[in-house]
């Protein structure tokens, strides 16, 4: 058995440990709000997953709860709701399902093991110093778990309303997909460029979807979820609501993950620059 595929076992089971967490506090601490009783679940699974990065002393424990968790809350939702289940809401589901193991796969074929940790964890730990525990839960584990839980808000008011504009959910749905393919391509030419023969450290990946834009990835996620907030607004969800997860997923993009990123990249390869003022940040340039 190599060291890779041990971690993974070890992996998997802490995610099994987590979702018995959730599922337990689901059922039996349960709130007036079925929304507030998952949300519950899910702050109680964060604790669970922080608690083992500390065992593991490996922020990066958490990585995969980004996709995990929203495939979980779909089981869960089927399981509550499967009386009055859908075609819409399976359909819903396959989408969900489809962008959570995409990731989740793209996730362990780029992850080494327990060795790897995340470089921007490593920053925030060099930068915080002895306030690193609180910036750890607050910033890496519970955060984003609010904005996944934001992006996922239009699929718990489906169950909620009726559909009351097929136009606005088959868009919602295109709009997700395409999330998902730009994901799916960045992803593998991204993975096929760092398997490359003789790479070099000032090497840049500037073809296919990453020499039409810079972000291709990160333009996924964003479409994916905004795709999801247009399938709330097919069920009339409350804009000012449903809208939060959609909006934050943004506003880290652009203003949190791309600078770091390009911060990065231009420290260590002297053409990103170059690159940069070539090839726009994230919306494609087809044409020259």
């Amino acid at each position: 058995m190599t060291l890779k595929t041990n971690h993974l076992i070890q992996v998997t089971l802490i995610y099994i440990i987590i979702g018995l967490s959730g599922f337990f506090t689901w059922k039996y601490f349960p709130q007036e709000s079925e929304i507030i009783t998952f949300l519950l679940a899910d702050a109680v699974m964060t604790v669970v997953c922080f608690i083992f990065s500390l065992l593991k002393r490996n922020s990066s424990v958490y990585d995969a709860y980004w996709s995990v968790i929203p495939f979980y809350f779909i089981l869960q939702l089927g399981y509550v709701y499967f009386d009055d289940l859908t075609v819409f809401h399976l359909i819903t589901f396959f989408v969900v399902s489809l962008w959570s193991w995409r990731l989740t796969l793209n996730w362990v074929r780029s992850w080494s093991d327990f060795s790897h940790e995340d470089w921007r964890y490593v920053d925030l730990a060099q930068q915080t110093g002895a306030f690193y525990p609180i910036v750890n839960f607050l910033g890496i584990h519970f955060f984003p778990t609010l904005m996944v839980f934001g992006g996922m808000l239009p699929i718990f008011y489906m169950f909620n309303a009726t559909l009351e504009n097929g136009w606005f959910y088959h868009i919602g749905l295109l709009v997700s997909l395409i999330g998902i393919a730009f994901e799916f391509f960045a992803d593998n030419q991204l993975a096929k460029f760092r398997k490359r023969p003789n790479p070099k450290t000032e090497d840049l990946l500037a073809t296919g979807l990453w020499g039409r834009s810079r972000n291709p990835n990160y333009l996924g996620e964003i479409l994916f979820w905004t795709g999801m907030y247009i399938v709330g607004l097919a069920y009339n969800a409350p804009m000012y609501i449903t809208s939060i997860g959609a909006l934050v997923m943004l506003c880290l993009f652009v203003f949190i993950s791309i600078p770091m990123k390009e911060k990065r990249m231009m420290e260590r390869r002297p053409s990103y620059m170059d690159y940069k003022k070539r090839v726009p940040m994230l919306f494609p340039k087809f044409s020259k």
